[in-house]
């Protein structure tokens, strides 16, 4: 038996099956190329990172925007698995996320197969694949369907959310490394990993159970006294700023107190509830009263910029949240966001310049945003000082950089 392991996505080899396949969430087949003697298929560009960069950048990926995702991918194995085909090689590599987060594709068909390809091909005992991702049936050269694709669907899913690959002999459950994570999840993946005969049925019942998972199934009142945080976490996402302020007065503080608690906490378990209520709550608090929006923000800018998790300064996930609110934001809210991201620069000082690159981009994109903002009617010089001098800081690298160049001049031609 021989395995074929590939390793690299955003190009989909060329196979006729993929033809048919059009869906959103699949990049589109603009042309096809007989030419020269070679098979060639042009594809739409998705502008993106696949979603292994991710996990490699930033580790574990937050549940909610995961959930979207996989949603996504969900749906186009729906659409492909519909028309017969088998896509065989789902893994992070295979998977493209666009810049802002919010799309997800799956790409790279290029060992996809129609049942009846799988059946000629599998008779010969012959494997095709990632080790890892493949199912126990494919991995032996047995005959597959769709259910090979969500067992590599379910482990797909573990490694965005655990940061790391799965260890299916000995399963590790998310709940208990991630109290963000409901435990149905965990019970979705390990449908998904039975055998063929048992597992889950179908890509669209993958997406149903994953939905449930998250869905709020109590009154916020009896979430915030006895809920697990995912429960809490889960009863939050769908309110808005305006839900959030008609609260009672006692479930607000409450919901506050239980954001700094966690935030302070030193356990592994509550780092990523703890990344989760700060992204919430940045933009769902900005219409409380200023001192309880700046226990959100306060412990925010330091996830986003000076607490360092596994080797890594910061959380882009809470940087990205930073950029929504200073741009929702108004009036107090706008005030504190201000306030907190120049107590963030003054701290920096004159260490400023030993700041890399991206820190910088990071910082300029907040306080641009805040500068943008309608509601910034006060305090504006602060904050026009502080881009004045990441912008010469940067240009100064740029300026050292070019002069460190050695000129090259042409020779004299006699």
């Amino acid at each position: 038996m021989s395995v074929r392991a590939r390793s690299r996505g955003y190009r989909a080899l060329p196979h006729p099956s993929t033809g048919v396949i059009s869906p959103p969430n699949i990049p589109a087949i603009y042309d096809v190329d007989f030419s020269s003697g070679r098979f060639l298929i042009v594809f739409q560009f998705i502008e993106g990172q696949t979603l292994r960069q991710i996990i490699q950048d930033s580790g574990a990926c937050h549940v909610g925007q995961v959930t979207a995702w996989f949603h996504q991918i969900a749906s186009a194995l729906e659409h492909a698995h519909k028309l017969g085909i088998v896509h065989r090689d789902i893994k992070p590599d295979n998977i493209i996320i666009t810049p802002e987060r919010e799309s997800a594709y799956l790409v790279d068909f290029g060992i996809a197969l129609t049942a009846e390809d799988a059946r000629k091909l599998t008779k010969s005992g012959f494997a095709m694949g990632t080790p890892g991702y493949m199912s126990p049936e494919q991995f032996g050269g047995e005959p597959v369907d769709l259910r090979t694709d969500l067992y590599s669907l379910a482990v797909t899913l573990y490694e965005a959310l655990a940061g790391k690959a799965i260890t299916v002999a000995s399963y590790a459950e998310l709940a208990l490394i991630n109290e963000a994570i409901p435990p149905q999840i965990d019970e979705l993946i390990q449908d998904c990993l039975v055998p063929a005969a048992r597992r889950l049925g179908s890509a669209r019942q993958f997406s149903t159970v994953l939905a449930g998972a998250l869905r709020p199934v109590k009154p916020l009142s009896e979430v915030l006294a006895h809920g697990r945080l995912y429960e809490v976490a889960n009863a939050v996402e769908p309110l808005t700023a305006a839900d959030v302020t008609q609260l009672p007065e006692g479930q607000r503080s409450l919901l506050i107190t239980k954001v700094v608690d966690i935030t302070q906490s030193l356990d592994e378990t509550l780092l990523h509830a703890a990344e989760r209520f700060l992204e919430l709550l940045l933009t769902r608090a900005v219409l409380l009263p200023a001192e309880d929006y700046r226990e959100i923000v306060r412990p925010a800018v330091r996830w986003a910029f000076e607490l360092e998790f596994q080797g890594q300064l910061g959380r882009d996930v809470i940087r990205r949240a930073l950029v929504e609110a200073a741009s929702e934001a108004r009036s107090q809210a706008h005030d504190v966001l201000r306030e907190e991201l120049i107590a963030l620069f003054d701290s920096i000082g004159p260490s400023l310049d030993d700041r890399e690159n991206w820190y910088l981009h990071a910082l300029r994109e907040v306080l641009q945003t805040l500068m943008a903002n309608p509601a910034c009617t006060g305090g504006s010089s602060a904050l026009k000082d502080a881009l004045r001098k990441i912008n010469e800081v940067q240009r100064s690298r740029t300026h050292r950089a070019s002069t460190s160049r050695p000129t090259i001049f042409p020779r004299e031609v006699h």
